[in-house]
């Protein structure tokens, strides 16, 4: 209200719900001033959907008893002050969907300040988290690497699953589906099920993240944490990942049904959760 008082406007005159009702009439909506990017194209989505809803139709347990896990990375930023941080209005400004944001292939993987600590998680039916390890840089000879190394104990630890099928899942990612990752997996006799570009409704990984994140704000609330270091932070996250609710992650799975058949419905559209 600060600009309709400096435009020589009375409050009393037009209240901030008359502003805001007009806005939203001309199209504008109180959305995040930030974003990963833009769905581009619906038709790879809409493509992939129709595909899996013919599977659904034939195994309707496809994502709870075929696929073993559930694989994807994320990044945490730490700060010295995590309450300070928590308290912090989260940045929204008035604009229209799509009003400047950048088209872009892939999310930014520029996060602003602080360190970042990297993890690989994947998540099982019926298990929880059944991977979480930190990384420093991800490419195609480190991936191919990490598969080697963890997706046999990962497999394990998801339990056997329908015709002893060796099945994740995992975005389309470059570095992840580089041709050395690739050689990876087949020298491991593993099968990927790969998700489309900018899905992050379709792999329940990313509804965890976005957990983990609330419960750290709470947390450095509830504790009154003003200074932390980079190894309390980890070791806060780690901890925080080992805590999530079996439950939780068994029911965002038994969504991805609904959820194929919604992005058919809304031709490619994305889903909420």
């Amino acid at each position: 209200m600060e600009l309709v008082a400096e435009a020589g406007i009375d409050p009393n005159v037009a209240h901030r719900r008359t502003f805001s009702r007009y806005l939203i009439c001309w199209g504008y909506h109180f959305l995040q001033s930030r974003k990963k990017g833009l769905l581009s194209d619906k038709d790879l989505r809409l493509k992939h959907a129709r595909v899996v809803r013919g599977i659904l139709k034939d195994s309707p347990d496809f994502f709870t008893q075929h696929i073993a896990f559930y694989l994807d990375g994320v990044s945490f930023v730490h700060k010295y002050n995590p309450m300070n941080e928590a308290e912090k209005a989260k940045a929204q400004i008035w604009r229209k969907k799509g009003e400047g944001l950048n088209v872009t292939a892939k999310g930014t993987k520029e996060l602003a300040g602080g360190r970042r600590l990297h993890l690989m998680v994947a998540v099982a039916y019926g298990k929880g988290v059944v991977l979480c390890q930190p990384y420093e840089k991800l490419n195609g000879f480190f991936f191919a690497q990490f598969i080697r190394q963890h997706f046999n104990i990962t497999f394990a630890k998801a339990g056997p699953k329908a015709q002893r099928k060796r099945i994740f899942v995992m975005d389309n990612d470059p570095c992840q589906t580089s041709k050395k990752a690739m050689e990876a997996l087949n020298d491991i006799e593993a099968e990927l099920h790969r998700l489309p570009s900018r899905s992050q409704d379709l792999n329940p990984p990313e509804n965890i993240f976005h957990l983990v994140k609330m419960n750290l704000e709470k947390e450095a609330l509830e504790r009154k944490i003003t200074n932390e270091s980079f190894e309390q932070f980890r070791e806060r996250v780690f901890n925080s990942f080992q805590h999530i609710d079996t439950e939780v992650i068994d029911k965002t799975i038994e969504s991805l049904p609904r959820r194929i058949h919604k992005i058919v419905a809304l031709s490619g559209g994305r889903t909420k959760y």
